[in-house]
């Protein structure tokens, strides 16, 4: 048995380049408060795009699928500051999802290449 996380089996690990403005994460969570109706129309191995949002002085982050709607958001995990800084930064990042139900989904986020 792999010592890696479910499904992640047999993938050799990504190497990340190293840019010094401490955006490189790479960090695979569960996303908050999952919209059955967008979720039902993600699969394992698609990509969300992820967007700040403001709501009043709250900032946030959001997935958002191929459609433009909500899937979930990003929340309550070690990184999140540091992720949402680069975002107001303009630094662009993809959640990957790893798994999906129309409860559940779990993404793996990362910077993309610009």
């Amino acid at each position: 048995m792999s010592g890696g996380p479910p499904g992640r089996r047999g993938r050799a690990p990504r190497r990340l380049q190293q840019s010094g403005d401490g955006c490189d994460l790479h960090l695979t969570v569960d996303l908050i408060g999952v919209r059955r109706e967008a979720a039902d129309r993600v699969r394992a191995g698609d990509d969300l795009r992820i967007e700040l949002v403001h709501e009043g002085a709250a900032v946030g982050a959001i997935c958002r699928n191929g459609e433009g709607a909500v899937v979930g958001a990003l929340a309550a995990f070690p990184g999140l500051t540091r992720l949402l800084d680069c975002l107001a930064r303009e630094v662009p990042f993809v959640a990957h999802v790893e798994e999906v139900s129309s409860t559940r989904c779990v993404v793996t986020v990362s910077r993309t290449d610009p």
